[in-house]
């Protein structure tokens, strides 16, 4: 029987066998010439070797086409000595020899290449384990030219189909000029919670030259985490981190730290940003959250050395505050504790002002049953300090009664009465208890068509006597902290444009002249065409002439923009500030797109002249699958460029519509395309 068997494997031209056995999964091979050892279980194949490794439904997992090919029974191995191709669902891999056990799903291949959706990835070696590939001295690219025109050559890569490639001691090349050092990539490759990466060399006047990196994880859709880890040569080695947690109806958090020992003096920098908003209760319509934000830091400055992208975080100030606030139906209950601290010196902070705590209580405007009258209530206890004096403990109260209606089809009348009471006690800022009264009458006359509006007001202030209810008419003001009559013009013929005026004139009996009881006349006009608009404002005392001036320019294409502003203001009235940002973006054929941005100011004075206080530019390159930033950042004390190179794959990861809320909420300023505060 065995020389039958024999006879026909050697004398075949075209041979197909399966063999099934349940201690290993079914192979079934084909090719011209065929030889069976049955004493070694070897099958030898050769000449168009088709090897189909089957799963339990008959499904091919893996298909090898080769010219020669040895299949040890035994073993369930296959040895390859001549160039192979290897084919799953996912990819295909050509190599030049190499081992494969089809019972294991393993095997080793040499100078292989792979390709993977639109990844061409090469390696001395391929070590297959199941869905996971090791290319040891790899290369991979997305560029199907030969040469590329670029690549990435890596120590090691790892591989899961669908899922993601990690590789380390990365190199980037453009043709065959090396460009940049990564030490690790990871990078998705299909659903789940991600790690993105991120690598950003610079140079700034104070660090020297840096190399920043981001690793991104996403838990969820709602929850992330980055750490950061950066290098500076003048400065050392900085680390922090960023969480978020993000569900629109129970929690919005974002909280990020960052901490850097700096070489030379020994001073320790670091900074604490971010704020939560959490709903810890809530039952038919009552509802209790809390909420809290921090700005915190080691140095005035900090922010500005590190996080120059936030034009708020640049600031020399720190604060801190958390509230619980129980909400009901028609009223709410608030418990608020808030510090906030200046600058003083180069490395101190002090204290500006200081809520400890602060409850309040107030209800909504509502009707009064049976009465065309509405009414609210608020009121306030407080222990609180300013400017680093003494507390001073102070509860406070107001009520108002409104009304409004309508004269005819045009025309309607507000006014309100308002009682407000102020308790201060004794305490080291106060020899005695002291309650002062204050009285408000809001009265406004508006005449209103589809388009336009006038409105003529009066708004008054009246004060108490210490300890009386009795205005206070023996004081320098008789009492009378504010009698104005006011007039607003507010005209718009279409929702794209609007003429706003306002002004007020003072009734108080203090011996102004006629044009001295104007406040500053203030101008404003708004008006959109085509895909521009125009803002402009202007305040203008009759006395001293303009206070202040801004106007604003400003564009709203996707990329190519125009954004010009101008302002001067009373305080240096030879100086007048432009600022100017210009996007363009010459075409999606060439794949670049920049941002221009100049702000200075011209001075007339006897020493004319222009200055520069910020200057930057950033140039946006996209090819294949990479999208790359250059930035270059000139201003007081910081002279900056950076670079950075990431995969456009990343974009659905890097970016969602959670991501965006969660900015939006916490930090207005980010961009689309930013993941921390440069």
């Amino acid at each position: 029987m065995k020389l039958i068997a024999f006879l026909f494997f050697f004398c075949s031209f075209s041979y197909s066998y399966q063999f099934d056995e349940s201690s290993f999964k079914k192979i079934e091979f084909k090719s011209e010439w065929a030889f069976y050892d049955d004493i070694k279980s070897v099958i030898e194949l050769s000449t168009n070797v088709i090897i189909n490794n089957l799963n339990e439904d008959n499904l091919v997992i893996v298909k090898i086409k080769s010219d020669n090919a040895i299949v040890n029974i035994a073993s369930s191995s296959i040895v390859l000595k001549t160039s192979f191709t290897v084919e799953t669902s996912s990819m295909i891999i050509n190599a030049e020899k190499g081992e494969y056990d089809f019972k294991e799903n393993k095997g080793v291949f040499e100078k292989g290449i792979s390709r993977y959706d639109r990844f061409i990835m090469k390696g001395k070696k391929i070590e297959i384990n199941g869905d996971k590939y090791i290319y040891k001295s790899s290369f991979f690219t997305t560029c199907d030219k030969n040469p590329p025109h670029y690549h990435i050559s890596s120590q090691r890569l790892s591989f899961v189909s669908g899922k993601y490639f990690l590789s380390y001691n990365n190199i980037f090349y453009i043709g065959k000029v090396p460009i940049l050092y990564f030490p690790l990539i990871y990078k998705p490759l299909g659903k789940g919670t991600p790690v993105l990466s991120q690598f950003y060399p610079g140079y700034d006047k104070r660090n020297g030259f840096y190399i920043k990196s981001n690793y991104t994880y996403k838990f969820s859709s709602y929850t992330k985490f980055k750490l950061f880890v950066d290098y500076f040569s003048r400065r050392g080695w900085g680390f922090g981190g960023e969480v978020y947690k993000y569900n629109k109806d129970n929690i919005k958090l974002d909280v990020s730290y960052y901490r850097i020992d700096e070489y030379g003096d020994g001073q320790i920098q670091w900074g604490l940003n971010g704020g939560m908003w959490t709903k810890i209760y809530e039952k038919d319509r009552n509802e209790l959250y809390l909420q809290n934000y921090i700005r915190l830091m080691s140095s005035p400055d900090f922010n500005n050395n590190y996080f120059r992208s936030n034009p708020f975080a640049i600031s020399d100030d720190k604060q801190w505050d958390i509230s619980l606030t129980y909400k009901m139906p028609f009223s709410y209950l608030r418990a608020n504790t808030k510090v906030l601290y200046k600058r003083y010196g180069d490395y101190e902070f002090i204290e500006a002002t200081n809520i400890s705590p602060k409850l309040e209580y107030q209800t909504i405007t509502q009707k009064i049953k049976f009465l065309p009258i509405n009414h609210s209530l608020y009121l306030s206890v407080e222990n609180s300090r300013y400017d680093n004096t003494f507390f001073r403990k102070k509860i406070s109260g107001v009520y108002t009664l409104s009304n409004s209606f309508n004269i005819s089809k045009k025309v309607s009348f507000y006014n309100s009465v308002s009682y407000s009471g102020n308790i201060k006690f004794s305490t080291s800022s106060n020899l005695s208890d002291v309650v002062i009264s204050r009285y408000y009458y809001n009265s406004g006359l508006r005449y209103s068509t589809l388009s336009n509006s006038y409105e003529l007001g009066y708004n008054g202030i009246f004060r108490s006597k210490e300890n009386k209810i009795s205005i206070d008419k023996d004081s320098a003001d008789k009492g009378v902290e504010k009698s104005n009559l006011s007039l607003s013009i507010y005209l718009f013929n279409s929702i794209d444009k609007y003429f706003r005026f306002n002004n007020n004139y003072d009734l108080r009996n203090n011996h102004l002249k006629f044009k001295d009881r104007f406040s500053p006349f203030s101008f404003e006009f708004y008006k959109k065409f085509s895909n521009y608009e125009i803002y402009f404002k202007d305040d203008y005392d009759i006395n001293k002439g303009n206070k202040s001036f801004i106007t604003q320019l400003s564009s709203d294409y996707d990329k190519n923009y125009l954004n010009i502003g101008f302002a001067n203001y009373a305080s240096n009235r030879e100086r007048f500030i432009i600022s100017n940002t210009i996007g363009y973006y010459p075409s999606p054929q060439k794949g670049w797109y920049g941002e221009f941005t100049l702000r200075y100011y011209v001075d007339f004075s006897k020493d004319m002249g222009v200055k520069f206080f910020e200057k930057s530019f950033i140039i946006n390159k996209e090819f294949h699958d990479f999208r790359a930033k250059f930035l270059f950042r000139n201003r007081k004390d910081v002279n900056e460029f950076f670079f950075y190179v990431t995969m456009k794959m990343n974009d659905p990861y890097r970016k969602n519509n959670i991501d965006r809320e969660i900015d939006e909420f916490f930090k207005p300023w980010r961009k689309f395309d930013e993941e921390r505060d440069y």
